[in-house]
């Protein structure tokens, strides 16, 4: 799948970048930490849908079993990023 990257802004005053949403960067809308998708992009499954088996370690240092703990109850998985790559 060939992914469209938003490229549209422009450098202003000193280093920075503006991006086409008014966002101002030190780094240009294209480059590699930046990267905005265009168009249809897959960002996981849709709401409702069941997921695969996930077995996690929490922040705490446990192991959970998404389909195990839940005990058939409703689940919301959240994945985050860390500021510092």
């Amino acid at each position: 799948m060939e992914i469209q990257v938003d490229t549209r802004g422009a450098a202003t005053s000193g280093p920075f970048f503006e991006d086409a949403e008014g966002f101002n960067m030190p780094l240009a809308p294209d480059s590699a930490n930046r990267r905005i998708p265009l168009g249809d992009f897959p960002t996981g499954p849709e709401v409702g849908s069941i997921l695969p088996n996930i077995v996690a370690t929490d922040q705490a240092g446990n192991t959970v079993d998404l389909h195990a703990d839940r005990a058939g109850q409703p689940a919301v998985v959240v994945f985050y990023r860390s500021a510092v790559w």
